[in-house]
């Protein structure tokens, strides 16, 4: 409904993270002048002790960011439909890759039968969603 509304997917993505961002700071200063403040203070010890901590954790948001805002940037340009078989054959790469990448994991006939089924139901949903459009498109021209 946002997208549809004028929003682009980049817009949406800082209003969203601008709200948890209020609500993340509301939260720290409620932590704070209670009596578990403490707590806060110990993380802010560890993050100065240990600077490479910061820097993962700020690389893993921005990478979470980045698929976050292709994925939404994916759905407003393509639909849901192509965005949910993406998301399902990025899954599937990244389980041939394990594979590939580690091939001292056996691959048993379980490992392949599976990934034949779900291959045939990425195939038989995609023949299906094609004839509901087409048969959807021919009831609008009569």
């Amino acid at each position: 409904q946002l997208l549809d509304s004028g929003l682009t997917a980049l817009q949406l993505m800082v209003n969203v993270n601008a709200v948890g961002l209020v609500g993340i700071i509301s939260w720290l200063v409620c932590l704070y002048l209670t009596d578990t403040g403490h707590q806060l203070i110990d993380i802010v010890q560890v993050c100065l002790s240990f600077p490479r901590l910061v820097l993962y954790l700020t690389l893993i948001g921005l990478g979470l960011a980045t698929a976050v805002l292709a994925y939404t940037n994916l759905i407003q340009t393509s639909g849901s439909v192509v965005a949910v078989a993406v998301a399902t054959l990025r899954k599937v790469v990244t389980v041939v890759l394990s594979y590939v990448i580690f091939p001292d994991k056996p691959l048993t006939r379980i490992h392949a039968v599976s990934g034949l089924a779900v291959l045939g139901g990425i195939v038989l949903s995609s023949c299906v969603a094609g004839r509901y459009q087409s048969s959807q498109s021919s009831s609008e021209e009569e």
